[in-house]
């Protein structure tokens, strides 16, 4: 009984040393990661345009920049709630002001990017029958 206990100790034994051996060999790799310089984002770097009042011009431009620079930084604005906090963060004066009141009564447009981009265009923007009248004169 004595020998068959030392012989399963011995292979207990070893078996510790090996495990100890592979945490430190881990412990090693995991230290070395940690001080690798992070990668340099692969994703292009773009220009915000002008914040837009919601009375002069239209949102379109910004729109559309805002449509290219989530579809270039796709991990950055990876949830509606990025983008349309992005897109609120380029509003001003009466547009602006709108946006925070949709925010503070927690409007599902706040969770919703393109929910949010129609109320906006409802908002702001006249219907198209509109702006024809407006050019015609009537």
């Amino acid at each position: 009984l004595m020998i068959y206990l030392r012989r399963v100790m011995d292979r207990l034994s070893t078996k510790v040393e090996s495990l100890t051996r592979t945490v430190l060999q881990l412990s090693t790799s995991v230290t070395a990661l940690q001080r690798q310089p992070t990668p340099v984002s692969a994703e292009p770097r773009i220009r915000l345009p002008d914040k837009w009042n919601g009375v002069d011009g239209r949102p379109d431009g910004l729109l559309a920049t805002l449509d290219m620079l989530f579809e270039c930084q796709p991990t950055k604005y990876a949830t509606a709630r990025a983008k349309v906090a992005m897109l609120t963060s380029l509003l001003s004066g009466q547009a602006q002001e709108w946006a925070a009141a949709l925010y503070n009564n927690k409007s599902a447009a706040c969770n919703d990017y393109a929910l949010f981009v129609e109320e906006l265009k409802k908002t702001f923007v006249p219907p198209s029958s509109e702006v024809e009248v407006e050019r015609s004169g009537f």
